[in-house]
């Protein structure tokens, strides 16, 4: 048993599966279960000394497996001479495996697309996994600890020259529900662009979580 999840962890992490529709280099802020509906409101640090404002709505597509993804934000350079940057994604997640007695990890899967414009304009296209287990606590509490392996490419557009490259990053970080409908969630990501967000989720009455 033990065997068969550092095998497939291995798997995910090699593989860097698509998940997350960051257009920026700011953690992914997705657990590692989707959801029939979620508003996300984050602040982060969008990478480059950058702080960021975002919205992200999360939409099930009437399967407990698909979700679809919108970034949609801003984030303000702390270079004087540097424009705002406008910030729009979006991505599509499924739901590899759900946590059981014998393999103990959600998994979801996904892929997403993302720009940001400014004095300069950036592709952004991650590919990664999110990986936890939802543990709960006393009354509605429950905590969700979980690891985001991501492999992104960008291409990036400024005074007619264009560059590119591949990153790898690992976004840790854990969700706190303290009410049915609302949860706290934190996320850094480590690795070729480190960064950091908090956010409130929160999703409508009625729909499942």
């Amino acid at each position: 048993m033990i065997r068969r999840i550092v095998g497939l962890s291995a798997l995910v992490i090699a593989a860097a599966a698509p998940l997350g529709a960051q257009a920026y280099a700011y953690p992914a802020l997705q657990p590692s279960r989707i959801v029939a509906r979620e508003y996300t409101f984050a602040l982060a640090d969008v990478g480059g000394g950058s702080t960021g404002l975002l919205v992200q709505w999360r939409e099930g597509l009437g399967s407990s497996k698909l979700q679809l993804t919108f970034d949609a934000g801003f984030a303000d350079p702390d270079v004087p001479a540097q424009a705002t940057r406008l910030i729009l994604g979006g991505g599509v997640a499924y739901q590899l495996a759900t946590a059981t007695t014998e393999m103990p990890f959600d998994i979801v899967l996904g892929t997403g697309v993302g720009v940001t414009t400014g004095d300069s304009t950036t592709i952004r296209i991650p590919f990664g996994a999110a990986v936890g287990h939802r543990f709960p606590l006393e009354g509605h509490v429950a905590i969700t600890p979980f690891v985001h392996p991501r492999l992104s490419y960008h291409r990036s557009s400024a005074q007619g020259r264009s560059t590119s490259d591949t990153k790898l990053n690992v976004d840790i970080g854990a969700n706190f529900e303290f009410k049915p409908q609302m949860a706290i969630r934190v996320a850094a990501a480590l690795g070729d662009d480190d960064s950091v967000a908090i956010a409130f989720a929160w999703s409508p009455m009625g729909l499942r979580k």
